[in-house]
């Protein structure tokens, strides 16, 4: 019995040393919670700067191609004005070769008058399309300045509320481009450059001509081909750029009807059309304007002769764009919080499943498909070897 109370007083120092364990793993526990907390605000902070990002490629993506299509627009205005005057002079010359046949001199007569009427108005609602579509694209052009503009602007903004959002107050974070040098968005102001025909390595034309519907890149086709009797259709547009890297489109159309001797081959001219946006049309290949010049040479010249002038501007086709866009050069930012780091960037996918290219392909990076996103990412060694070189305790502001 004279050992009563030692066991008790042998286990006060064990559960004072457990007391502070648990008051230790309590600790721990709140830091834990409070470095985990910090690290989702910062992953959510880095997610939505590439959410921005990815927003802007994808909207300049879009306005690029529509500047591509408001050019094909064009491309058909000219195309159609060609191919009226090409049909109104073989109404008026049907009528010449009919006036002698009772009753078919009057259905041509009455063709020709119809199609002599429509002239004019036709031709102001083809000029005003013209004038309509230069307005769009004007709209469009100031539509990526200001893109360019209000996104750089609107990143650092975004990520300040949604710090807020979580309960942090100041401005105790960084954001930077990666590796971690640069504070955004100085750098994403020049990631994506202003673009302009001539000094884009003809990249804007190759697009254009790759961008050709079949009326306007190239209308040839036979009418009718009969025992030694061919009346053949030619006709196409034409983009031409001159020295400055204007734009000017151009288009003709001709039928010639052709009589098949067994050694040679008469052409004669059925109708003939020609108009242009910009410059006259000068030189003629025999591969231009869908092989007119090959197929109806007399036509064609005819055609060159008598051109109609739809308006003397001609456009510099001006974009955003960065032709290289290699994985590596994906933009990615960085986020600091006192905590906790976080990196996420932009990736261009192109799903097979839904948007498959006709010719099976990979397609690389571009800003002229609408297929950017946002991912978060890990930081690599060069990024903490970076940031760990170049601290800066100045808070973001």
């Amino acid at each position: 019995m004279r050992c009563k109370g030692y066991t008790a007083a042998w286990l006060l120092p064990i559960l004072a040393a457990l007391m502070v364990l648990l008051l230790g793993a309590m600790q721990r526990g709140v830091e834990v919670r409070e470095s985990w907390y910090q690290q989702n605000i910062a992953d959510n902070m880095a997610v939505s700067a590439a959410v921005l990002m990815a927003r802007e490629m994808n909207l300049l993506a879009i306005t690029n191609r529509a500047l591509l299509a408001n050019e094909l627009s064009i491309a058909q205005v000219v195309g159609i004005a060609s191919w009226y005057q090409m049909m109104k002079d073989v109404a008026d010359r049907s009528a010449i070769i009919s006036a002698w046949i009772p009753y078919l001199n009057s259905i041509t007569s009455t063709i020709a008058r119809i199609v002599r009427r429509m002239e004019r108005p036709l031709n102001q609602v083809l000029q005003g399309v013209i004038y309509f579509q230069q307005a769009i694209t004007t709209a469009l052009r100031a539509t990526q300045w200001y893109a360019r503009l209000a996104f750089a602007m609107e990143i650092p903004r975004t990520l300040s509320q949604i710090y807020q959002q979580h309960g942090q107050q100041g401005d105790a974070w960084q954001l930077l481009h990666a590796p971690g040098i640069v504070p955004a968005p100085w750098l994403w102001w020049t990631f994506i450059p202003p673009q302009r025909s001539g000094n884009d390595a003809g990249l804007s034309q190759r697009l254009m001509h790759a961008s050709l519907d079949a009326f306007s890149a190239k209308r040839s086709y036979p009418w009718f081909d009969l025992i030694g009797l061919e009346l053949a259709k030619a006709g196409g547009a034409r983009l031409v750029v001159d020295d400055a890297g204007a734009w000017h489109w151009q288009g003709i159309d001709t039928v010639s009807l052709h009589v098949r001797g067994l050694l040679d081959s008469t052409e004669l001219a059925v109708g003939d059309g020609a108009s242009y946006l910009g410059d006259q049309i000068q030189r003629i290949e025999v591969e231009h304007f869908g092989g007119s010049a090959a197929t109806n040479p007399t036509a064609t010249e005819w055609a060159a002769d008598s051109q109609l002038a739809m308006g003397r501007y001609a456009t510099t086709f001006s974009y955003f764009n960065r032709p290289q866009l290699a994985p590596e050069d994906w933009p990615k930012v960085i986020v600091r919080l006192p905590q906790a780091t976080a990196k996420a960037g932009v990736f261009y996918s192109r799903p097979q499943r839904w948007f498959a290219r006709r010719d099976e392909q990979l397609e690389q990076a571009n800003l002229f498909n609408a297929l950017w996103q946002e991912r978060l990412e890990s930081l690599t060694l060069r990024d903490r070897t970076m940031l760990s070189l170049f601290k800066s305790e100045a808070p973001h502001g």
